[in-house]
């Protein structure tokens, strides 16, 4: 009986001992797992941390975008209304020259039928050998008003060539004006509805209303723009007709180049 039961003994305590060695292969196996899924849910974190930072930053960007769209909205509004004003000027000062033309060759007709009316009443009293008292008190009452009508049409007809002179010096000097070849800029915003840019170049950097710019993006050459209108800080181009190449379209952030008077003599030189 004793040896029964120490044999039974013996049986639990293998029993036992394979138990404890299974049960320690599966801790093993559990705590394994453990640290894989520890591992996995450090790095998810790590994305999930990653990827809002990520959106927030998408956010501010967004936020940016808007506030320049705004701003480049409002000053296409401004450059837009500019430009008419510009357009507008432009008109009117062609508008003066013709009509400081009209009225300048008016008075020299008028002042060429007084010349002859003049010449008419010298030989009146040439031909008079012996006039009454009457009649030279005509004549000299004529010659009076000759002189003074004479007068009169001299000097409006100064003031009306020095009206000219000064109207077509100032047009001169508007196309006489250079620009400094190699100017650089570029471009701010795109109209293609109306076919105008508005750029980072204005008065302070020498831009002169009539030049045309070219456009490149990095070494391709785009197409070019003529200034319309010259403000402090910027100012507005329209897009040159049929100057930009196929298959390509003028974009914000494109470069313009001043490469030279060549436009300008170009235009200087169309009657």
């Amino acid at each position: 009986m004793q040896k029964i039961l120490v044999i039974v003994a013996i049986i639990f305590s293998l029993a036992a001992a394979g138990v404890g060695y299974l049960n320690r292969g599966k801790l093993i196996t559990l705590k394994e797992e453990s640290a894989k899924y520890q591992a996995d849910l450090s790095a998810a974190q790590k994305k999930s941390a990653a990827s809002a930072a990520e959106l927030k930053s998408a956010n501010e960007k967004i936020a940016i975008l808007d506030s320049d769209k705004e701003k480049i909205a409002a000053e296409l509004v401004e450059a837009r209304s500019e430009k008419e004003k510009a357009v507008a000027t432009q008109g009117d000062l062609q508008k003066q020259i013709s009509d400081r033309d009209n009225t300048l060759a008016q008075q020299k007709t008028d002042l060429s039928a007084k010349d002859s009316r003049i010449a008419e009443l010298e030989s009146k009293v040439s031909q008079i050998a012996q006039p009454t008292g009457g009649q030279t008190e005509e004549l000299k009452k004529q010659l009076s008003e000759k002189d003074i009508l004479n007068t009169s049409l001299q000097t409006k007809l100064k003031e009306q060539d020095t009206q000219l002179a000064s109207l077509k010096e100032r047009e001169a000097q508007r196309r006489a004006k250079m620009m400094r070849p190699g100017l650089e800029g570029r471009i701010l915003a795109v109209n293609s509805s109306w076919g105008f840019v508005v750029l980072s170049l204005g008065d302070r950097n020498g831009v002169v209303s009539g030049a045309e710019m070219l456009i490149k993006r990095g070494p391709q050459l785009v197409g070019k723009v003529r200034i319309t209108s010259v403000e402090p800080s910027s100012s507005i181009a329209d897009i040159v007709a049929n100057s930009v190449r196929n298959g390509l379209s003028v974009m914000p952030g494109d470069t313009v180049i001043y490469s030279g008077p060549a436009a300008d003599d170009q235009e200087t030189k169309t009657p």
